[in-house]
């Protein structure tokens, strides 16, 4: 018995190709290939993630450039003393002299401030920035004075100076208006004890200003300073727990205040955008954990950036480069959905969508993230995501129309896309609560194709719905 050769001189018993292996039209491979190009899809997303991340240094310029003009970010320090001292570190050589410089902060301290904030326009961007008046108030006691130098150590009284700080004195409005025990007191621009001999101010990165208070070796009852400091900033604002025992009271304009720093407000209230917010912070002596005098006391240990501050940030209710940044994480997700739509319109309809259809999907997609960005630098955020998932969907579902020949399935697309565009939405918003309505959502999504597909031949043709 022989084999039938065939044209190309092969024996038919011996035929094998790929396609003898893989059946033609196969459902599971076209699920792969879907899968696959929503990983691909992924690709443009992170071209628009280029593009955000550089509208958004274009916000932090324009913020850089209006801040440099009113103050920036502002802390703003309380009255303290600063008593310069000489001693002879050994006795048995008197003519050496070395010089330090003693801090005694105040025994209490209270701040009250009011904060009116407005924006200001640079380009496309609005930048908040802040007038405040600020009404300080702190109790010196005579009695601490003694420890703000060491032992054996002489007092320089004529050199000791009240000093306050602002970090950019560029935003004061007005002069520092201040009085000792009801007396005024005149600061002046100071960096170190008026005489180069004697050790600076111990360490900050604010500004300071010195007034003299005469007579303080004779001072036997406690000393009241009063400060008003009137002065603008933007971003952040900022307060130093400059006493033993620190209170600040605020209110503003604000209606959208972050606080941060080193303490977070004992208690605030949060208004609209009428009433703005009020907030009440207090720091006691122990939680402090400072020394209240001291002959190697700095005050960087009460002006440390975000880690000793009473602090709030006045930012934008709704930052469209934040909230398009969070989407996009998702956007191999979301892209990935639409696809499993469209993958069941094919199981349920009979009809095929090619995969260039897929891509066509995919690129709508992605121009949905630059639509939003676009109309969110023009208008409100919810305005701007309205439109722009109100196009996509009836773009989508419209060409749903087309690829399977129905209007029944452009209806179900748009319906399912409305609900995806909705989770985009809430994504968008939930901020800490992004992650688990994520996850849970792409499990419906899976749990809800296991279904509609459970009775699918994977390997032939795709059946009638199940």
């Amino acid at each position: 018995m022989t084999d039938t050769i065939q044209s190309n001189g092969s024996p038919s018993g011996l035929r094998a190709s790929f396609g003898d292996f893989v059946p033609k039209r196969s459902t599971g491979l076209k699920l792969l290939l879907v899968c696959g190009l929503a990983l691909l899809m992924a690709i443009p997303a992170l071209f628009v993630y280029g593009v955000v991340s550089e509208r958004s240094d274009g916000e932090r310029r324009a913020f850089n450039d209006v801040a440099s003009k009113v103050g920036g970010e502002q802390t703003v320090l309380g009255p303290v003393l600063a008593i310069p001292y000489s001693y002879a570190p050994d006795a048995e050589k008197p003519g050496e002299i070395v010089y330090g410089t003693g801090l005694v902060y105040p025994e209490t301290g209270a701040i009250s401030a009011n904060v009116d904030v407005k924006e200001r326009q640079r380009g496309i961007h609005l930048v908040p920035i802040y007038s405040v008046d600020t009404d300080i108030t702190a109790v010196f006691d005579p009695a601490d004075f003694s420890a703000a130098w060491p032992r054996g150590a002489t007092p320089i009284w004529t050199d000791a100076r009240f000093y306050v700080g602002l970090r950019d004195p560029k935003g004061l409005k007005d002069t520092i208006s201040a009085s000792a025990n009801g007396a005024p007191l005149t600061f002046e621009p100071a960096t170190q004890n008026g005489n180069a001999t004697y050790a600076p101010v111990p360490h900050s990165d604010l500004r300071l200003a010195g007034a003299e208070v005469e007579g303080l070796a004779d001072v036997t009852d406690k000393i009241t300073i009063r400060t008003d400091i009137t002065f603008s900033g933007a971003g952040r604002l900022a307060f130093a727990p400059f006493a033993r025992d620190t209170d600040v009271q605020m209110t503003s304009n604000w209606p959208s205040p972050s606080f941060t720093g080193g303490v977070l407000p004992d208690d605030h209230a949060i208004g609209d955008n009428d009433t703005g917010f009020e907030a009440n912070w207090r720091v006691p002596y122990l939680a402090r954990g400072i020394a209240g005098a001291g002959p190697r006391l700095s005050l960087y240990d009460v002006t440390a950036y975000d880690k000793a501050d009473l602090a709030v940030r006045f930012i934008r209710e709704a930052n469209p480069y934040q909230s398009v940044q969070r989407a996009l994480k998702y956007g191999a997700m979301f892209i990935g959905l639409v696809f499993l739509t469209y993958f069941l319109f094919e199981v349920t309809s009979h009809l095929r969508a090619h995969p260039a259809q897929y891509v066509l999907v995919g690129l709508a997609q992605t121009i949905f993230y630059l639509l939003l960005l676009a109309l969110s630098e023009k208008t409100s955020f919810d305005i701007a995501f309205l439109a722009a998932s109100g196009m996509t969907v009836t773009l989508i579902s419209t060409y749903a129309i087309s690829v399977f020949r129905s209007r029944i399935y452009g209806l179900r697309a748009f319906i399912v896309l409305s609900g995806i565009y909705g989770l985009i939405y809430l994504l968008m918003r939930a901020e800490d609560n992004a992650l688990i309505a994520g996850a849970f959502a792409s499990f419906a999504a899976i749990a809800a194709t296991m279904w509609m597909t459970r009775n699918i031949d994977w390997y032939g043709d795709p059946p009638v719905e199940a």
